[in-house]
């Protein structure tokens, strides 16, 4: 690709430090089709990682003769491309450079030729799926498919294992067509949280027995899961059990479906474990934390409260970066847009 601004390398590098903690920590939801559940297991200790400091943007000087998009579209003489993207403030920087959800009159996306069009999907399994759709059709001689999408907007601490899902099938059509990470467009500075008790706050081991509802295996439970390590503290990874000793999860479709359940007081009823063996006791049990973004937490402040934020992306500043995965051999192919592309967004 062409030489990337110093924001844009610096960017990169948070990209790489988030997708590196993610390698292990992150699987997609359980029933997604393209990767298999979790198994489960004992509580344990969850083990601490550290994460690197956020190197800022060492040299980067703000641009000061940018002026807002127009709120018209632009007619730009390229042909369309599609990114797939979560309502998420990581990825601001690629919602100014575009205008809008097609590119807008003034925008840094029409001044450098580029024709985008954002579209908002919240299920990564869905967006697996177009990816894998948009190149079954490019191997099939379609030089710019209209079914799928050319790019993917995720959290980086879950490229890995998102990669791996949608690479396992596109390696039947050829190495050619592997989806890869091509840059950034930010990341979560405060946003992403994990939401419990204010007295989990100050004793972390009083969110031993709590329930968490929340998208399995994402970013957001990343969060969760590097405060227990930090506390030392047990998770419990079997979702169809309840460990008082442990924190306890229970699946929400997305990160919305996550704050609700907590809302409308979901529960449970789960046979309870003590060191990895069932008691023979059921237990009824009860959302009474939340790992989630906005407006997620607004939606839990405005229509029950009772939480507050235990720790997020604030503090886990290099987490959690914005990545913008495509398939190589377009790419390749039409270097110059996507070169184009980049430079608007960093």
């Amino acid at each position: 690709m062409a030489q990337l601004k110093v924001a844009g390398k610096a960017a990169i590098l948070l990209l790489v430090a988030g997708a590196g903690f993610g390698a292990y920590k992150y699987l997609l939801r359980t029933g997604s089709n393209l990767i298999p559940e979790a198994k489960g297991g004992q509580s344990r200790v969850v083990a601490r990682v550290d994460l690197p400091k956020d190197p800022g943007t060492p040299g980067y000087v703000a641009p000061t003769n940018l002026t807002l998009p127009t709120a018209t579209a632009a007619n730009v003489d390229a042909p369309e491309m599609r990114m797939l993207h979560w309502a998420w403030n990581a990825q601001m920087g690629l919602m100014l450079a575009n205008g809008g959800r097609e590119t807008t009159q003034g925008s840094l996306m029409a001044k450098n030729g580029v024709n985008l069009k954002l579209i908002r999907q919240d299920d990564a399994a869905k967006m697996q799926e177009e990816l894998v759709a948009f190149a079954q059709a490019l191997s099939r001689g379609e030089s710019n498919p209209t079914t799928g999408a050319h790019f993917v907007g995720i959290m980086g601490d879950g490229s890995a294992v998102f990669l791996k899902g949608v690479n396992d099938i596109l390696k039947k059509l050829g190495p050619e067509y592997r989806a890869k990470v091509i840059g950034s467009a930010g990341y979560s500075k405060g946003e992403d949280k994990f939401m419990g008790p204010a007295a989990w706050k100050t004793n972390p081991k009083l969110a031993m027995g709590g329930v968490a509802s929340g998208y399995l295996r994402d970013g957001d439970w990343n969060i969760a899961m590097k405060w227990l390590g930090d506390n030392g503290l047990r998770n419990n990874p079997d979702e169809k059990t309840y460990d008082p000793d442990a924190l306890n999860w229970i699946a929400a479709n997305d990160y919305l479906d996550a704050a609700e359940k907590y809302i409308t007081g979901y529960s449970e009823d789960r046979p309870v474990v003590k060191n990895g063996r069932r008691t023979g006791d059921t237990k009824t049990i009860r959302v009474d934390c939340v790992v989630t973004w906005t407006p997620g937490d607004v939606n839990i402040a405005m229509k029950k409260g009772g939480l507050v934020n235990i720790v997020s992306t604030r503090e886990y500043s290099t987490q959690m970066p914005n990545t913008i995965i495509g398939i190589d051999k377009w790419m390749k192919a039409n270097r110059g847009q996507v070169e184009k592309m980049l430079d608007a967004i960093f």
